[in-house]
């Protein structure tokens, strides 16, 4: 709280308040913490005097002797070496004279302003004009002040820059975050589009493949080559589950998980992960929380972050891994930066001993795509992905970090009142095969082949339409009923679940299974007529479409 008492706000005083106010509310759509600049107390106030005269210093002390603030005032005599005060950015606020030695005081505030100094500078000159008046503002002076005046006017013009200036810095801070916000989600949307794409080849790549190697005549030369090409689809694949993490468009399977038994799964691969050059440590806190989150995604997490430490320290060095239980009052989420609600969370902590990063690459750290690694050597997805997790998660980032220093990186994620659930032993079907007629709806074309081709071979009669409009007709004029509708969630047309809908009510006893590329199509299926329905992840193979196709016709309708 500032001990300060200003004048009743004008009318661009209230404009930027609402502004202000309005860019409060911007949510920057990721969990890890920004930087934040720190905020100067106007209690304490640190001045520049660059004038030569030899009495100045003692005329401001005089002005300033019943000041709201306490003050600490160096004195340069020189423009020259007063832009050297400036450039190194100490003070909090620049006294300037017009006369001086070597250049005149608008001349050096035009200097400063080129350099990118922000900060206020308050123009002082022994006798006054409308036109030095003019020009003083022009070259971006906060205020002018006539040296014979400054007892009555300075004290207040120091007060009023210095508002000013934190007023127009956190209306930029804000402006920046917005900007960043709109910027993280137009890339989050291309990359989330390109990947569900880029899921429709490659499930036409990974189910021709598998069709060619369940041919029992291919010779073994093929066979290397088609599993050379099935590999690479699955490094596609991997990529696209990486641009769909960072763009919280990916499919999570949360559960009630403890974050130890995550770490002591992963202990004994990590160093095959890292080398023997690096040493790891393990801190494991007792009595942990549960959380709830996917698992395989909190493992992805944990290995993200050790590769991530691991590529800070070439030359070796040392990752800690610790957890641990952390009350997150608003005093602590304020330190943080975090801007979850307080309560219970479970911290993951990793820290290394590596080379730490500088300003501007940990302001840019968790950006989809950037990396300080050569040309070649990373994609920039690493901690991206990271963020992408713990923020569909219900979690939060912080890290600590400067150069020399190692990095820090604190995941948070909230505790659950939950308790888990035994997991089932899973009973692989008996068959995948059937004798069922389906109607399979989706408008790519490939897809819609690859996975027709796969079904008849098991024995399914299949009925391919490449939209709902086709289905409609189908369903309308053939004299068979399908016993299971397979349909694509978002088409050109209707969508799959408003078909289901539509086909429903003319077949209660239909059974449905949705296919879908990411998130935002699962969230459709869920927010429709029934939440209930089987949803099959792509890419997939034709071996589980008949397997998810088999379970879904065998299920319990009441189930």
């Amino acid at each position: 709280m500032l001990a300060l008492v200003f004048e009743p706000p004008g009318a661009e005083d209230m404009e930027r308040r609402l502004v202000l106010q309005k860019l409060e509310k911007v949510d920057t759509s990721s969990s890890a913490a920004r930087p934040a600049r720190a905020q100067h107390d106007l209690r304490h106030v640190s001045i520049l005097l660059i004038d030569d005269d030899p009495q100045a210093q003692a005329l401001i002390e005089m002005a300033l002797i019943d000041a709201h603030f306490e003050r600490k005032i160096e004195v340069i005599s020189t423009a020259a070496a007063g832009l050297q005060r400036v450039k190194a950015d100490e003070h909090d606020i620049y006294l300037v004279d017009q006369r001086l030695p070597d250049g005149t005081g608008i001349d050096l505030i035009r200097t400063a302003k080129e350099m990118g100094t922000d900060k206020p500078f308050i123009l002082m000159t022994g006798y006054g004009s409308g036109a030095l008046d003019e020009a003083a503002l022009r070259e971006g002076a906060a205020d002018y002040v006539e040296k014979h005046l400054v007892g009555a006017h300075l004290e207040r013009s120091i007060r009023y820059a210095l508002r000013d200036w934190q007023s127009n810095r956190a209306l930029h801070d804000r402006e920046e975050q917005l900007r960043q916000s709109q910027k993280m989600e137009a890339i989050g949307r291309l990359a989330g589009g390109v990947a569900h794409d880029f899921n429709n080849l490659l499930t036409a790549i990974i189910g021709y493949t598998d069709m060619i190697e369940e041919r029992g005549d291919v010779d073994p030369s093929t066979t290397r080559e088609v599993r050379e090409i099935r590999r690479a689809a699955d490094r596609g694949a991997a990529l696209t589950r990486q641009l769909l993490a960072f763009s919280r468009k990916q499919f999570l399977n949360p559960t009630v998980i403890n974050i130890n038994e995550s770490v002591a799964g992963l202990l004994h691969m990590l160093p095959r992960l890292i080398g023997d050059h690096i040493h790891t440590d393990a801190r494991l806190g007792t009595s942990l929380g549960f959380v709830k989150a996917d698992a395989s995604q909190i493992e992805q997490v944990i290995v993200n972050l050790v590769l991530n430490a691991r590529d800070a320290m070439p030359g070796g060095g040392h990752i800690t891994i610790e957890t641990a239980n952390a009350t997150l009052d608003e005093e602590r989420l304020a330190e943080e930066g975090l801007t979850l609600e307080p309560g219970e969370y479970v911290t993951l902590a990793i820290t290394d001993t590596g080379a730490g990063m500088d300003e501007q690459t940990r302001a840019h750290a968790f950006e989809p795509f950037f990396t300080t690694k050569a040309k070649g050597k990373g994609t920039g997805l690493g901690l991206a992905t990271v963020d992408g997790i713990i923020d569909q998660s219900g979690g939060a980032i912080a890290m600590d970090t400067a150069p020399g220093r190692g990095t820090s990186i604190r995941v948070y994620l909230p505790v659950t009142t939950a308790s888990p659930i035994p997991e089932r032993p899973h009973i692989a079907p008996l068959a995948t095969e059937g004798t069922e007629t389906l109607l399979l709806v989706e408008d790519n074309d490939a897809i819609r082949e690859i996975s027709a081709r796969a079904l008849r071979r098991r024995g399914y009669t299949v009925h391919e339409a490449r939209n709902a409009e086709e289905a409609i007709e189908w369903a309308a004029t053939s004299p068979r009923r399908a016993e299971m509708l397979i349909t694509d969630v978002v088409m050109p047309g209707l969508s799959g679940p408003n078909l289901a809908a539509r086909l429903m009510q003319q077949n209660p006893k239909l059974r449905v299974l949705y296919m879908s590329g990411y998130t935002d199509d699962a969230t459709e299926v869920h927010g429709t007529f029934w939440g209930g329905v089987p949803l099959l992840q792509k890419p997939f193979t034709p071996a589980q479409l008949a397997e998810r196709v088999r379970m879904a016709l065998d299920q319990n309708p009441s189930a």
